[in-house]
């Protein structure tokens, strides 16, 4: 299988009211659906809702029907934050999220369930015996795991990965002090799975809202370690799975293009406001039309 039958990238989130006069055209058009738009253009999106609240299957269901007409396109979706920030999760809780995403599961469209912990998260008795719980629980779904402190880099902590049934997600993200350093993943039975979040050094600890810490614009020589990495992941994995996490205004979507363009070793179709709002987009990318509308950047028909 080539990289491009097996490469799944797009952005964390679709809805976001900075991405209008960037990703979505605006004024936003009568009838404007953001979900269908990026599924236009990637085959991939990371559900960020999931980590704040637990959906009605009739949403996913929903979700399902604003994509269907492409065939390639597969979500992940993040766990709830009861079960990796707060532990307060029981068992039925957990049930409960599994029924939730069953529509996507079921109907071949779900990549993945990421089990992100925060950076306070080191690897010890306690995080082992918390993991161990909620493998176990969700261990219907393909599951991928995350973690962002640098204990989890030592032999005993890859020891004990190793021993797991999930993917280890791959992350860059601002390194300070015990922070796990990039370019480290492990591939599981969901695949490779990939998290670059940007490198804010001034807002990634501070105490800023989401837009700060997440306001940041790969360069390309930030942006081709990963794709060599990505590259390699890919030979082993029947699916590898790209996010882009840099979301405030349309940044991720940006360099997802960007990323995607290396990777496939040619120019990648993006919306025209895109590429006027980020002038090196315009090396790698083309547009359809003046407005961008719609893409095909895996050029599969979909």
């Amino acid at each position: 299988m080539s990289l491009e039958s097996r490469l799944y990238i797009g952005p964390a989130g679709w809805q976001y009211d900075d991405w209008y006069g960037t990703m979505y055209p605006s004024p936003r058009p009568r009838g404007f659906d953001p979900l269908a738009y990026v599924a236009s253009y990637f085959n991939l999106i990371e559900i960020n809702s999931t980590f704040y609240r637990v959906p009605a299957p009739a949403t996913c269901r929903r979700w399902l029907e604003r994509v269907e007409i492409h065939p390639r396109f597969l979500f992940t979706a993040k766990a709830h934050q009861s079960f990796t920030h707060r532990d307060d999760a029981r068992p039925a809780q957990r049930a409960e999220f599994i029924k939730a995403v069953a529509p996507l599961h079921e109907g071949g469209r779900l990549g993945a369930v990421l089990l992100q912990y925060p950076w306070s998260f080191r690897f010890d008795a306690t995080s082992r015996r918390r993991v161990d719980e909620l493998v176990g629980d969700l261990a219907a779904l393909p599951l991928a795991l995350e973690v962002r402190h640098a204990s989890w880099e030592s032999d005993d902590a890859q020891a004990y990965l190793s021993e797991k049934s999930i993917s280890v997600c791959g992350i860059d993200q601002p390194v300070i002090g015990e922070s796990l350093r990039p370019y480290r993943y492990r591939t599981g039975p969901a695949g490779s799975y990939f998290r670059l979040h940007g490198r804010n050094y001034k807002h990634w600890f501070a105490d800023a809202g989401r837009d700060q810490r997440y306001d940041y614009l790969y360069q390309e020589s930030e942006l081709s370690p990963w794709a060599e990495v990505i590259r390699k992941a890919a030979v082993d994995s029947q699916r590898v799975f790209v996010v882009l996490n840099n979301h405030f205004r349309g940044q991720a979507t940006s360099n997802a293009f960007e990323l995607a363009a290396m990777l496939l070793g040619r120019s990648v179709p993006a919306p025209a406001p895109l590429r006027r709002a980020f002038p090196a987009l315009k090396e790698r990318t083309t547009t359809l039309d003046d407005e961008g509308i719609e893409g095909d950047l895996f050029g599969d028909g979909r």
